[in-house]
């Protein structure tokens, strides 16, 4: 699936990203919610950089995951020149600009994926990271990903968490 998605013309999923956003940005639960957990997106995922910056701007809490060991933390995000890339790429917040957000706060989770199926469950990158946290939310959880990603069964495991809806373009 990642191969899939990386073959794809960049401005295609430039395009895709942004029908993703405006549904993101019209539902309910986004716009209700005070605290928004979402991964900062890089390379061929689904942008989350412009929602980032609207949520910001709408007065809206934004909190990132940040890998520590085998879980995540969560921090609050202010800004994206806050953030420098991590071992594995993504980008976290600088260690002195790392301001911690509990689990309890966050409304809304988005939920990145490779792939979702019908039911809301996800395949991953392999890491477990989001398995480990999903369980822990009390928040909305919405996955978002390309209309090329949703497939008809990921066969779940007992310990795996479905989202409540999936936002495709």
């Amino acid at each position: 699936m990642r191969k899939k998605r990386s073959s794809f013309d960049k401005a295609l999923l430039e395009r895709y990203s942004e029908q993703i956003y405006e549904k993101l940005l019209g539902l309910d639960d986004i716009n209700k919610a005070k605290t928004i957990l979402t991964y900062v997106s890089i390379g061929s995922e689904v942008d989350t950089h412009r929602l980032i910056k609207t949520l910001l701007s709408l007065g809206k809490k934004v909190c990132i995951p940040v890998v520590s060991g085998r879980d995540l933390s969560l921090s609050y995000m202010e800004s994206f020149d806050d953030l420098v890339p991590s071992k594995l790429g993504i980008l976290e917040p600088a260690h002195n600009k790392f301001k911690p957000c509990s689990e309890g706060e966050v409304d809304v989770v988005i939920v990145p994926g490779l792939a979702f199926d019908k039911k809301g469950f996800r395949i991953g990158y392999g890491g477990g990271y989001y398995d480990r946290l999903l369980p822990r939310l009390s928040a909305v959880k919405i996955g978002i990903c390309y209309d090329f990603c949703i497939v008809d069964d990921v066969f779940p495991k007992h310990h795996d968490v479905s989202v409540d809806c999936v936002i495709s373009n």
